[in-house]
């Protein structure tokens, strides 16, 4: 019987590709993991505008000049707030996606590379 000279090359190549892919796997857990704590705080952010705004109101209600000028402050904050996760966001998407871009073009580099081993 004639042993492949290759064998634990290809092994070797095989073991690399998935970890490959469990990095690959790994990283999208974070980046699911993540956007849930992201929108947690958003809506929590949310929350806590609103709950500024009812007070903001009432305070109107009772005749404050000054709650007028306030609405507009935390309208402003709110808007901002929203501002900063969204762009925290784009920002995190694109480190994820040039991340599992540099994975997967390692995992074909491997891929080649085992591909390429003759059978002998």
């Amino acid at each position: 019987m004639v042993k492949d000279k290759n064998a634990e090359a290809r092994y070797d190549y095989n073991q690399k590709i998935s970890q490959t892919e469990r990095e690959l796997d790994d990283l999208q857990g974070q980046e699911h993991q993540l956007q849930n704590q992201i929108d947690d705080f958003e809506n929590l952010g949310n929350k806590e505008f609103q709950k500024l705004l009812a007070i903001n109101d009432d305070l109107v209600r009772r005749g404050s000049f000054s709650a007028q000028w306030d609405l507009e402050e935390i309208k402003g904050k709110a808007q901002y707030f929203k501002k900063m996760i969204s762009d925290q966001q784009e920002e995190l998407g694109k480190i994820y996606r040039k991340s599992s871009q540099d994975i997967e073009a390692k995992r074909e580099h491997l891929q080649k590379e085992r591909d390429g081993l003759t059978w002998d």
